[in-house]
């Protein structure tokens, strides 16, 4: 080879290397059908889903078959009485009540619970009270003078799976006397 032609190789050669740098890279763009996830074997994992809980899968408690009275005999004057039934809010799905509580009572007020148990949406469980009442002795309006807190606990067919079964609602006399 000859020496010019050497001279020229090396000169192309030299003035490639000075034009060239590294490039820089600024982004990145992938395809938007490209998996991102850190491990394609395993696919993504959906959330834990909550069992739903008794009181979503049956039906509310409701008070009624309501009747009130005046009493007899020697605390007629300040007492009055009602009774009542703990029902199903659904004509299609009946409740079993299992327990009927009551707060502590003031002087002169009975609590009496019969039948627990099926509860439809016409009759269920009977509760009665009489106690001391601010319209007493007419009793057309009674309302406790010592308010009086039920805690019913049921359960329905569609609980019978579920943990917990049971469920509670909670009552005050005086909103069930209004």
């Amino acid at each position: 080879m000859n020496t010019r032609r050497k001279t020229l190789i090396a000169l192309t050669g030299i003035s490639a290397m000075a034009s060239w740098h590294k490039p820089i890279i600024n982004s990145i763009v992938t395809p938007a059908h490209a998996q991102t996830s850190m491990d394609p074997v395993d696919p993504p994992v959906d959330p834990p889903v909550d069992p739903p809980l008794p009181s979503e899968v049956c039906p509310m408690i409701i008070i009624g078959n309501l009747t009130t009275s005046s009493l007899s005999g020697a605390n007629s004057s300040i007492a009055c009485g009602a009774t009542f039934e703990i029902m199903s809010a659904d004509a299609a799905v009946s409740l079993t009540i299992i327990s009927i509580d009551n707060s502590a009572l003031s002087a002169g007020s009975t609590i009496d619970v019969q039948d627990l148990g099926v509860a439809t949406d016409s009759t269920g469980p009977r509760v009665s009270w009489n106690g001391p009442s601010v319209d007493a002795p007419t009793c057309s309006n009674p309302a406790p003078t010592d308010d009086i807190t039920f805690t019913v606990t049921a359960t329905c067919a569609a609980a019978s799976a579920l943990t917990p079964t049971t469920f509670t609602q909670e009552f005050l006399l005086s909103t069930i006397l209004a």
